[in-house]
């Protein structure tokens, strides 16, 4: 046949005959399915896309092959030969396709994006190559349990030149993580060829700058995939840390199904298929006589013959229920809610309650642990970690490099792992590089895959410090724009704890708000139990009762509309303010239960006013609570403006009591 000869030589050689024609009909499988796929989707029989692996096969099995039972892998669209290799039905793959209700990700998302956890694989996203941090969190977890797992990510040479990238590599190396990193390069990133990609001559050249061991393989000898690969695993499972492999390899057709690989010379696509992988693994068997030519035509039609048939069969299967996707969006909780007398308590300002919530919660269960920048000698930006570094040590009070998609991913794996990662972001202004990771992937996961991810993301928000328009964001509307993710906003000491023992059990991301104007402000002190208590997560509270106009408010400006209401009792105006305390879910009871007494409604809030929460509040009343109102609805808020440095800039861009005064009062 004259095709390049490959050898056993490594761990490949222990493998018996079962074993080398299990990968071999996995490879086999992943071809023919993927030919009949692009069929179906040339002929306008299949929705969505496809991203052929169609000479890959090698890299894919061959890095199924090399990982260990339990050990977990993240990927790409590309990489249904690694879900095949880790035990992925084809009526999995099949059902996923077509988008039915019983497929992985239940219609919810098609063609390969997906991953079947349960079966040691993470669920695939479209932005490359968002599993890998997810991937070193879940090494993390793994690290932090001495569980013996290791993780592998994958992605494609394209997806190297993303931060994302870069961030997951370099935190893993820091960490000595337990994770391979695998790179398939198959020469082009979508068209763009190599030398457009990055500056060196391989990927696996930039192993050095993260301190980790890097090999470049050919990605076409499953014996050399097989043997690095398990090589790379067991190193890694031995605490001798990461190892990235580059896999060079090439993809017969083009990225996707509607892309005909024009840009693809002749000679390079005659040099690749003569490398054929599936057909230089037939040689090699039939070399060692443990297989015939006969051997393989017959699986061939077997194979054609199941898959065929599993695809009919699941053109017939039950297509998703519309009415099920509000109900899938969260997680329910199984476990109890912390009861306290709340006989003992402790004055604390804010900043003390959430000091004194993490480190109770942290005594409570092993499984919960803080990860962020400069949180643990150093005790955080704000200091809100004082002490827990010292008392629970490094591995549960992680200092972070300065990579928010990074760590933000990695608490999404550790979530998924079993452990409960607490994130502090520096400032909440640093959330945007971490949204894809919050977006993407947290808020998904259990709509997407049905798996929870308990994690809190907590830290300072608003403006009024000087800290101008990188350090002041108040990102409520933001962040519960996004399905997914619940948004809490303490306004005082005995609520920032108890939302955050919430936060820290409920199964579902949330992001944790904290004013950092309320930390040390002086005339906020309060008795706080020791001991576990809880706030609930969406439920707000009529901090003070009134009869003439409501007022909402959250986080800083709850105490702003206290001083209106105060000085308005002189001149016999009352005013009923709510603290809403939760953003989403957002409680609508209690705001229509108090327009229905006092028929006025004025909403305050610190954050800009177009498209925010104020104006969803607005849409609410609007629609469920029109007719109890006596006069237009009123906003109190920011000016639509970035948030200024100079104090007199500041100061005007704050909502402030007069303002609210000023408001409340047009309304009598």
């Amino acid at each position: 046949m004259g095709l390049e000869a490959i050898k056993r030589k490594g761990h490949s050689k222990s493998l018996n005959k079962e074993e080398l024609w299990d990968i071999y009909k996995s490879m086999k499988t992943q071809r023919l399915l993927e030919e009949r796929l692009l069929k179906l989707y040339k002929g306008g029989q299949l929705s969505g896309a496809v991203y052929p692996g169609i000479g890959q096969e090698a890299s894919m099995a061959g890095i199924g092959a090399g990982m260990g039972k339990n050990d977990i892998f993240g990927g790409t669209h590309r990489d249904l030969g690694v879900q095949i290799k880790r035990g992925v039905s084809l009526n999995e793959i099949a059902l996923n396709f077509l988008g039915k209700k019983h497929g992985p990700s239940k219609g919810r998302d098609g063609n390969s994006h997906f991953g079947v956890v349960d079966k040691g694989t993470l669920m695939v996203v479209s932005p490359l190559p968002d599993s890998a941090p997810v991937a070193v969190g879940w090494a993390l977890a793994s690290q932090q349990s001495d569980s013996g797992v290791v993780t592998v990510a994958n992605c494609g040479e394209g997806a190297t030149a993303t931060g994302t990238w870069h961030e997951s590599i370099n935190m893993a190396g820091v960490h000595n993580l337990p994770v391979v990193f695998t790179v398939q390069n198959n020469q082009f990133a979508y068209s763009s060829p190599n030398e457009v990609e990055f500056g060196t001559p391989n990927v696996a050249d930039r192993g050095l700058g993260y301190g980790i061991e890097s090999k470049l393989i050919d990605g076409n000898d499953i014996y050399q995939v097989i043997d690095t690969m398990y090589d790379a695993c067991e190193k890694a499972r031995s605490k001798g840390g990461p190892t990235l492999v580059e896999l060079v390899t090439f993809r017969h057709y083009g990225h996707a199904g509607h892309d005909p690989a024009e840009y693809v010379e002749d000679e390079v696509r005659e040099f690749w298929l003569k490398r054929d992988p599936i057909l230089r693994f037939e040689e090699a068997l039939i070399e060692e006589s443990l297989f015939t030519k006969t051997d393989f035509e017959n699986l061939t039609e077997e194979l054609e013959k199941e898959i065929k048939n599993t695809i009919d069969w699941a053109k017939e299967q039950d297509d998703p229920d519309p009415q099920e996707e509000i109900d899938d969006m969260f997680a329910s909780r199984t476990t109890p809610v912390f009861q306290n007398d709340e006989s003992n308590t402790e004055t604390m300002n804010f900043i003390e309650a959430i000091t004194n919530g993490l480190y109770e919660v942290m005594d409570k269960d092993e499984d919960i642990f803080l990860m962020g920048e400069d949180i643990g000698v150093f005790e955080g930006a704000f200091k809100a970690t004082k002490g827990l570094s010292e008392k629970y040590g490094p591995s549960r009070v992680l200092d972070t490099p300065i990579s928010e998609a990074g760590f933000m991913g990695a608490g999404v794996g550790a979530a998924l792992a079993g452990k409960k990662p607490i994130i502090e972001l520096q400032f909440y202004d640093f959330v945007y590089p971490a949204l894809d990771q919050i977006t993407t992937e947290a808020a998904k996961y259990y709509w997407k895959a049905g798996k929870p991810v308990p994690m809190v993301v907590r830290g300072p928000t608003g403006a009024g410090t000087r800290s101008g328009p990188f350090h002041s964001i108040s990102p409520e509307s933001l962040l519960a724009h996004h399905p997914g993710i619940k948004v809490v906003a303490p306004s005082n000491p005995y609520d920032a704890k108890g939302l955050l023992v919430a936060s820290i059990f409920d199964p579902n991301p949330v992001m944790y708000l904290e004013h950092k104007k309320l930390y040390r402000k002086p005339d906020l002190k309060m008795e706080v139990p020791l001991g576990l208590y809880e706030v609930e997560i969406g439920k707000g509270k009529v901090v003070k009762t009134g009869e003439n106009v409501t007022v909402v408010a959250w986080s800083g400006m709850v105490s702003t509309a206290l001083e209106a209401a105060e000085k308005l009792k002189n001149e016999n105006i009352s005013v009923e303010v709510i603290d809403l305390r939760t953003i989403f879910p957002l409680d609508e009871e209690i705001i229509l239960n108090s327009i229905e007494k006092t028929s006025n409604l004025v909403i305050l809030q610190e954050d800009v006013p177009f498209s925010s929460i104020a104006s969803e509040i607005s849409s609410v009343v609007a629609e469920k609570g029109f007719w109890n109102l006596d006069n237009p609805i009123l906003k109190v808020t920011s000016p639509n403006t970035h948030i200024p440095f100079a104090p007199v800039l500041e100061d005007a861009f704050i909502p402030n009591a007069e303002n609210l005064i000023k408001a409340i009062k047009e309304l009598q």
